[in-house]
């Protein structure tokens, strides 16, 4: 599980990686052709516009998977032992709901709704730009899935831990 997390991951970061360093390119041809040329790009806004709601919800998935979102560190790192277990498992099964109800099933929704619409400018089908909803979605339950996974091996390796006995010594020896 842990190296198909890795891979996946690898992965996500690749894409984001690519996709921003993509839309910097896109940005400065947006201002080279507006400003030097007096001549505005009308697809490059629309091309960033949508590009930024990609990279948005793949970012935000990756973040679930580090388990680095802001409101999670704040609290988790306030509380010890079994009320940060309750939190941590509460937060991802909370993740867990709203990415299957939210953004696979209204998003899913809504790509089959948009499909047939086309963007202005590029002439895409706007179901397209929907469809990082979902994708996000299956993303954000596979991290939360695993980060439950591995939230009750580290409590079941606490409470090992815990109940080992320590071997007494009799006559010196153990």
């Amino acid at each position: 599980m842990k190296t198909f997390k890795k891979y996946v991951d690898k992965t996500l970061l690749i894409i984001t990686g690519i996709l921003f360093l993509v839309m910097v390119a896109v940005m400065t041809w947006q201002v080279i052709s507006r400003y030097l040329l007096n001549d505005p790009s009308t697809l490059t806004e629309e091309f960033l516009r949508y590009s930024l709601v990609w990279l948005s919800i793949l970012a935000a998935a990756y973040v679930v998977g580090q388990k680095n979102h802001i409101a999670i560190t704040f609290l988790s790192e306030r509380l010890k032992d079994q009320k940060k277990l309750v939190l941590d498992i509460g937060i991802q099964v909370i993740f867990l709901l709203f990415a299957a109800i939210i953004m696979v099933y209204g998003g899913t929704k809504a790509v089959s709704l948009t499909m047939a619409q086309l963007s202005p400018s590029l002439g895409l089908p706007m179901g397209l730009v929907y469809l990082s909803l979902p994708v996000g979605g299956i993303l954000i339950i596979f991290y939360s899935i695993v980060n439950l996974i591995e939230l009750f091996i580290e409590k079941e390796d606490a409470l090992y831990n815990e109940n080992k006995e320590e071997p007494t010594k009799v006559g010196g020896v153990l």
